[in-house]
């Protein structure tokens, strides 16, 4: 079982940062030439996270907070952000999407998912189930809800 979890932990490594690659290829050239890629991050993660600080951002995108200020003030700037004050503290600020920055970021996540469907086109019918199966296992696996449910063995143990 080692060995198997070996190869996979090696296979999820080396297959993530193409990946990537290739989804910052696409946004580059197709999605929002206009935007960089840790702008369309910064929208995405205000999308799932609204009302987010700067500091919150800023660690989430992995730069500092000058840069990150930085970065806010364009996203502002071209009205894809707002910034609102938090009415518990008022010296810290709110960040929130736009009406345009949801449009502008879901036309980068829809040129993104074309792009990798033409690639995905290549598998058979197959070969895609078992992605998506793989992908959903690690969707759960990273967003946590894997292990609120508990492992297999956990689970396993339980009932035994």
């Amino acid at each position: 079982m080692a060995d198997k979890l070996d190869t996979c932990a090696r296979e999820l490594l080396d297959v993530m940062p193409l990946v990537m690659q290739d989804l910052r290829r696409t946004m580059r050239s197709h999605a929002s030439p206009d935007l960089r890629v840790p702008e369309l991050r910064s929208l995405a993660f205000l999308r799932h996270s609204p009302g987010s600080n700067l500091t919150d951002l800023a660690e989430h995108i992995g730069v500092s907070l000058p840069s990150m200020s930085k970065l806010v003030d364009t996203l502002a700037y071209r009205g894809f952000i707002d910034r609102q004050s938090d009415p518990d503290d008022r010296r810290r600020v709110r960040l929130r999407l736009t009406t345009d920055g949801l449009s502008v970021l879901s036309a980068a996540r829809e040129a993104v998912k074309t792009a990798f469907a033409v690639k995905l086109a290549r598998l058979d019918a197959g070969a895609i189930e078992t992605v998506t199966t793989g992908l959903r296992l690690l969707r759960q696996l990273f967003d946590g809800s894997l292990e609120e449910r508990g492992t297999p063995r956990e689970t396993e143990a339980a009932g035994a």
